[in-house]
């Protein structure tokens, strides 16, 4: 449940645009946010009292908080190019174990790609929670052929915003290579900005290979709030799954009215610090967003 400042229960956020192109006019800015401690262990438990919240630098007041788990609409992004040959069947049972960590009430879709991007479930099934549905879809793709890494981030990004559910995550397992997108990098990053999505990123890549691109992932998980990791042995790949589904359930929502909505800024940055006693946590929330005033659509 969303919580005002007070601690009363408030249904405004129902109302509230969950896409984070803003247009003026919108009463809310909504920000997931994640809190871990320099291990990388969830901090839960804190109140809208321990965050302040800045954009451009300037605080602003928390409207609404809420620290309740709630469903999430998941997209599973898998690079099913001719360099995961060897990293297949570990890439999918590592998203298996990602499902089986979620929430049953989840709605999850699966993109694969090489060639090209394509959705992975039956047209008929936009999103499912059923592990044998999703492992078919994992394996729709032989590993081969080039990389449309960007096509895939288009596509899922226009696909998460069909689902039901307010909060949005990305769980993209690539080498971050590109080599047969008909996006660019600066469009697929542009799209996950202006989408409120969080891109969890795992980076599974050969020493070899020379169209792995690690910092596409990293700025694909900077700017959205995610995070990315390099797991050093595919062994690793399957508990750091189950850690980013924990970070997803686990993340607190935040809202607050946008000041000045008529002025032409188009991007606005924004900065979340948390306070907990004994510790330092580290805040994850995406980096800025998007706010379009409706004349100049």
């Amino acid at each position: 449940m969303i919580q005002g400042p007070s601690g009363q229960p408030s249904t405004d956020l129902n109302q509230a645009e969950s896409d984070f192109t803003l247009f003026a006019g919108t009463d809310l800015v909504v920000l997931n946010v994640g809190v871990e401690d320099s291990r990388g262990r969830t901090i839960k438990g804190l109140t809208a009292g321990d965050f302040k919240l800045y954009e451009d630098g300037r605080p602003q007041m928390i409207k609404q908080f809420s620290s309740e788990e709630r469903p999430v609409t998941i997209g599973i992004v898998v690079d099913a190019s001719g360099s995961m040959r060897t990293k297949q069947s570990e890439a999918v049972q590592a998203a298996l174990s990602f499902v089986d960590a979620s929430n049953p009430a989840d709605e999850i879709f699966v993109v694969n790609f090489n060639d090209e991007a394509k959705l992975g479930l039956p047209a008929e099934v936009p999103f499912t929670h059923d592990p044998r549905q999703i492992r078919r879809a994992l394996l729709d793709k032989r590993p081969e052929g080039r990389t449309a890494l960007y096509d895939a981030i288009s596509i899922a990004v226009n696909h998460i915003r069909t689902g039901k559910w307010e909060k949005k995550a990305l769980l993209l397992v690539s080498d971050g290579g590109d080599n047969n997108s008909t996006h660019s990098l600066a469009e697929a990053l542009m799209e996950i900005q202006a989408s409120g999505v969080m891109a969890y990123t795992i980076g599974l890549f050969d020493e070899t290979d020379p169209n792995r691109n690690l910092g596409v992932l990293r700025r694909l998980s900077r700017m959205s709030g995610g995070q990315a990791f390099f797991p050093m042995e595919l062994s690793g790949i399957d508990s750091l799954c189950r850690r980013i589904a924990e970070n997803i359930r686990a993340g607190y929502t935040l809202a607050y009215t946008p000041p000045n909505p008529d002025q032409h800024t188009l991007i606005r940055k924004l900065k979340v610090v948390a306070t907990t006693p004994g510790r330092k946590p580290i805040v994850r929330t995406r980096a800025s967003y998007l706010l379009v005033p409706r004349w100049s659509k």
